[in-house]
């Protein structure tokens, strides 16, 4: 009997794994959430384009700012495809009608399909690619130009092969020449660049080249002296098109040149007065008709005021002629042009309406009032940047019209004719800092209760009546929504709700993530309502080129603070999405950062961090008596602060070896419960965990040795508390830690040895791969024994009892193992429940498979029996036999089939089921949430659960007893009814036996 208890409980104990972080059919696009994002569309790259020939509908392409290629679809919104390309400066053409993307990506050009986003082929350079130009051919196949120039070198055109990418000639100018563009044709192109003479004088030069091997023809230079300062300036250089021009203007933008490449003729419009406004910006919309003709559309702006004049220009007798001008609008407006069965329209969007205009006429074809679904959550968040318009005629005054805007807080939507189709979040991207917080009803709720409970009873009194008064407000929507909730609660379906005060979750799930953006963005995501926006809102102004680098996010109530580094800071109003308040950037440039704390009377106070690691309290404030700061300064010097004092006091110093750097540091998650200080055996034995709430781990690297290093340390007397070391450590790749309750792990890329020699006598063998190395501390290796802290009434971190004369603890028990992972691992973070009592699971973040694992503590134990089967103890504690290979099971994928991008954090939080953890990760991309139960969700109904069966049965129960109760009551008549029944029973007994045959002998 007992050998077949344990054999059950090793048996159910084995599975614990598989059901660790399981996604089950019901809970996958359920409980989860994923903003699929690709970044900012710039104007250049985006456009829409037919998959292939055959294709009826056109797709929406771009290489986003954050260098991700996809397409989307235009009817939805959906992204179909994408592909994560290496970060810089990126260009992307697609000739019309085929079915192949060309994208250019600092020195690489790669060939995509279009329809399903394979890699055809690709080129690598080492210059940067200043122009990228594709054009068909007429054998159906394409050709592609590009333009290099790096620093120090010349600039070179290439042609390459558009089935194979293989360079077929290459043209330098020898002239050193600033390159501006390339202007196909179907005779040549053209390789215009920009000549910089004496006295700041410029002039443009445009050199034929022969297509077929790039052979310098005669080049022909343009006077445009005192015009042409930049090449900034050159606007314009209408390519590919059957009639290329080059379009540029003088420094007023007023006075524009139009030349027609390969003739020396310059046409000089000017360009309107409105208002006798100054024109801060020009933008040009060209189209190419059949008939020799170019059709120009100039978009001026100066301020706030838009306006346009549009031309058109007859290619061979290099007349320009005025078609019309648009009056000015005030507001945002964006200009488009495009062109269906060879007719060219231009698209006006406002914030109000849609107009359509012809090229040949100012009449209005059509004009269509904005009808927005409203996106309340893009708070001040006004404006429209560009966009891309579809046309297509239906009849001779009936058109349909689509247009592909950009917001001017990055956000993407789709406008047809007039109404939104969809909306894409895009200004959420790149997530640099994020944090929970709870809704109203959970946290507020428990400090109201905690302040009355330590206040006297007047003040609890009055405290809990204004309570009552702000609950009484959001009361009738309350009741409004209860029958929903009731049938919602009956069918299992989850109700999102409409805003966080109306949220009443008696389960925890319904918390708030506020994050920050690096383009000075500031958002509210409600986790349990599918990752919906609460409010986005513009926080600081970022110039181009810059990145709002936010160190930490603090959560005090309906309050969010936020630490960005020069000192800025921000609070801003949860609920609302207001900003409290602003603090500039200070000009103090040796400050780093601020923190906030709380003084010994509760007030705020602001704590200063410079760059060389130091630490200053506003006059003369003190904070709370033994608050410990870490700091890590610009050399990679760690220190340690003690506060209580006008005065912070320096504990302790971290230096690394020379040539040594820190690249990673980690410590104990600020909620990290623990339910038990030990670890209870099979055998009923138990070891004693070594808890320290101050433990940091800190990785350093050897840049000479290739040496990784490993310290662990206390944070508030600084002494190590165990050190491990790896040799031939790559330091490209992600190494990663963390600590939490006893144990810590970390992630690194070395040597993998085998365990002994070959017998011949030969070294073993020695390969590189990727390590999870899991260690676990103990107070001691006895059994029922608590070491130096057995017989001590308390023990202190500044003075532990048993320590050498190094400082490192004498009794400490570490137990360590290594796992060989199939990939690395970039973030490491553990699961968070609200006792502790759950076992954690270890979150990974693996960029190489872009998914986000949830490993089963069980599976990295390191007290796993190595080269042996556990014993049946062991078996009951959840052991099983080790293997040093670690494959990730389809199972720990939290993200299930889809793919999240980016991802370089996560945070947790628990929620009021000790079953369940919050999880979100974010990063340079996408943003994904989740829920994760390591041993299932033993206290909560699953979906399955049949509740409408349940209450039928009861209910079926209640009318049965409701029935037969009054029977029951009638003694005498269940008497007279049980003998009759006693007595057919009997009767009909001999009626059978009389009758029955006699049996043959």
């Amino acid at each position: 009997m007992r050998f077949s208890v344990t054999c059950l409980a090793s048996i159910v104990l084995g599975l614990l794994p598989c059901l660790v972080s399981a996604i089950y059919a019901d809970e996958a696009y359920q409980v989860d959430f994923h903003h699929v994002l690709l970044g900012r569309p710039p104007p250049r790259n985006t456009f829409l384009h037919r998959p292939s020939a055959s294709s009826k509908a056109s797709l929406l392409y771009t290489l986003s700012d954050r260098s991700v290629l996809g397409a989307v679809n235009p009817k939805d919104g959906s992204v179909i495809w994408r592909q994560q390309l290496n970060h810089g400066n990126g260009l992307l053409k697609a000739s019309k009608g085929d079915s192949i993307l060309i994208s250019a990506v600092n020195g690489t050009v790669q060939a995509w399909d279009s329809a399903e986003g394979r890699l055809m082929w690709d080129w690598r350079g080492s210059e940067e690619i200043k122009t990228l130009e594709v054009v068909k051919s007429h054998g159906g196949g394409r050709t592609i130009y590009i333009v290099t120039k790096g620093q120090s070198t010349k600039a070179v055109v290439r042609m390459l092969s558009g089935d194979s990418g293989a360079v077929v000639w290459e043209y330098e100018d020898e002239g050193g020449d600033i390159p501006t563009g390339l202007s196909i044709t179907e005779e040549g192109l053209f390789y215009v660049s920009v000549h910089s003479g004496l006295l700041q004088a410029s002039k443009i030069k445009v050199t034929p080249l022969d297509s077929s091997n790039g052979h310098a023809m005669s080049s022909v230079t343009l006077n445009a002296d005192k015009d042409v300062i930049d090449h900034n300036l050159i606007l314009s250089t209408n390519s590919p098109s059957p009639y290329p021009l080059l379009i540029w203007s003088d420094r007023t933008r007023r006075n524009l040149r139009i030349n027609v490449l390969g003739s020396s003729h310059i046409l000089t419009p000017r360009l309107a007065s409105e208002k006798a406004k100054s024109i801060d910006n020009i933008q040009i919309h060209t189209s190419s008709c059949i008939d020799n003709t170019v059709n120009i559309l100039f978009h001026c702006q100066s301020g706030d005021s838009h306006w346009s004049e549009a031309y058109q220009l007859d290619v061979k007798s290099e007349i320009l002629k005025k078609m019309y001008q648009l009056p000015a609008v005030e507001g945002p407006t964006a200009y488009s042009v495009a062109v269906h069965s060879g007719t060219t329209y231009y698209v006006r969007t406002t914030e109000q309406d849609v107009t359509l205009f012809s090229s040949t006429s100012a009449r209005i074809m059509g004009q269509w009032q904005l009808q927005s679904k409203g996106h309340d959550h893009l708070i001040k968040s006004k404006g429209i940047r560009y966009a891309i318009s579809e046309v297509v005629a239906r009849g001779a005054s009936t058109f349909a019209v689509r247009s592909a805007v950009l917001l001017s807080s990055g956000d993407w939507k789709l406008i047809h004719n007039g109404e939104e189709s969809w909306f894409r979040p895009e200004s959420l991207s790149g997530v640099v800092a994020a944090a929970w917080a709870e809704t109203n009803g959970h946290q507020s709720l428990a400090d109201e209760l905690a302040a009355e409970s330590h206040s006297n009873i007047v003040t609890a009194y009055v405290r809990r009546v204004k309570r009552h008064m702000r609950d009484l407000k959001i009361f009738p929507q309350w009741a409004a929504d209860l029958p929903e909730r009731i049938v919602n609660n009956l069918l299992g379906h989850e109700r999102l709700a409409q805003h966080p005060e109306l949220i009443r979750d008696n389960f925890g799930f319904q918390k708030v993530v506020v994050g920050a953006t690096d383009s000075g963005r500031l958002f509210a995501l409600q986790a349990g309502g599918q990752g919906k926006i609460i409010w986005n809102v513009q926080a600081s102004k970022v110039e181009p080129g810059q990145q709002w680098s936010v160190k930490s996010i603090e959560i005090n109530q309906d309050i969010a603070q936020l630490q960005i580094l020069g000192g800025e800071s921000v609070r801003v109003n949860i609920s609302q999405g207001s900003i409290i308040d602003h603090e500039a950037r200070s000009a103090d440039q040796s400050l780093q950062t601020t923190m906030g704390l709380l003084d010994p009377t509760g007030s705020a106070i602001s704590i200063r961090i410079s760059s060389d690691g130091t630490m200053a309290l506003p006059g003369h404030r003190s904070a709370n008596p033994g608050t410990i700061i870490v700091t890590r300064d610009e050399e990679m010097v760690i220190r340690g602060w003690t506060l209580g004092t006008s005065k912070p006091a320096l504990a302790w110093t971290f230096i690394p070896q020379p040539n040594e750097k820190v690249v990673s540091l980690a410590s104990r998650p600020p909620k990290d419960p623990v339910a038990s200080i030990g670890k209870a055996l099979g055998d009923r034995n138990v070891l004693y965990k070594f808890l320290n709430p101050n433990i940091l781990i800190i990785g350093t690297v050897a840049v000479d040795t290739s040496m990784a290093s490993f310290h662990v340390l206390d944070s508030v007397s600084g002494q190590l508390v165990h050190t491990v070391t790896h040799p031939n450590v790559d330091a490209t790749q992600p190494i990663s830690s963390v600590v939490s309750e006893n144990w810590f792990a970390y992630s690194v890329y070395s040597d993998i040895g085998n365990a002994a020699a070959e017998t011949d006598g030969t070294p073993p063998s020695i390969s590189r791969g990727h390590q999870i190395v899991v260690s676990e501390l103990f107070e001691s290796s006895l059994l029922n024994d608590r070491g130096v802290w057995g017989s001590a009434v308390n023990s202190s971190s500044l003075r532990p009892d048993g320590v050498d004369g190094d400082g490192r603890g004498e009794s400490l028990y570490v137990v360590s193992q290594t796992y060989f992972a199939p990939a690395a691992i970039s973030f490491m973070t553990v699961t968070s429940t609200l006792q502790g009592i759950t076992p954690r699971s270890l979150l990974c973040v693996v960029p190489s498979l872009n998914s986000l694992i949830a490993i089963p503590r069980a599976v990295i134990d390191p007290r796993r029996p190595v080269g042996r089967d556990a014993t049946a103890a062991e078996a009951e504690e959840g052991l099983f036999k080790h293997n040093a290979v670690l494959e990730y099971s389809p199972k720990w994928a939290l993200n299930h089939m889809r793919e999240v991008l980016g991802i370089r954090q996560v945070i947790t939080s628990p929620s009021l089921l000790e079953s369940t953890s919050l999880v979100f990760a974010f990063g340079t991309l996408d943003m994904f949430g989740t829920r994760v139960a390591p041993i299932g969700g033993f206290d909560i109904l699953g979906k399955g659960f049949n509740k409408m069966q349940l209450i039928g049965t009861v209910a079926a129960l209640a009318v049965g007893t409701g029935f037969l109760a009054p029977l029951t009551n009638n003694y005498d008549w269940v008497v007279r009814v049980s003998n009759r029944l006693m007595l057919y029973v009997k009767g009909h007994c001999e009626s059978r036996v009389n009758t029955e045959p006699l049996p043959r002998t």
